[in-house]
């Protein structure tokens, strides 16, 4: 699939940037699922049901702090620019 976008990409005379795959750390979404694990990990016991996982994440992802979601938002701007003085590199 990714082939087929490059290629008609190509075609369309388009310029691809070159960009990182996979940069969680870029990512407030990828912190914010890292809470969710973390808190998901502290519970020991085994799920009784095939939907208690899931219910499991939901109870923990509504349970987090909102303030803290919001400053992981709120630090974009920062991590952009660390970003961009890296020149694209590492940042810490």
């Amino acid at each position: 699939m990714l082939q087929r976008l490059f290629e008609t990409c190509s075609g369309q005379h388009m310029q691809l940037l070159p960009w990182i795959a996979y940069s969680p750390d870029m990512s407030p979404t990828e912190h914010v699922w890292d809470l969710v694990g973390r808190r998901l990990a502290r519970d020991p016991r085994p799920a009784v049901s095939k939907d208690e996982p899931l219910l499991r994440i939901q109870r923990i992802w509504n349970s987090l702090p909102q303030a803290g979601i919001q400053n992981l938002f709120d630090s974009m701007p920062r991590c952009i620019a660390a970003l961009i003085a890296a020149r694209g590199g590492y940042t810490k």
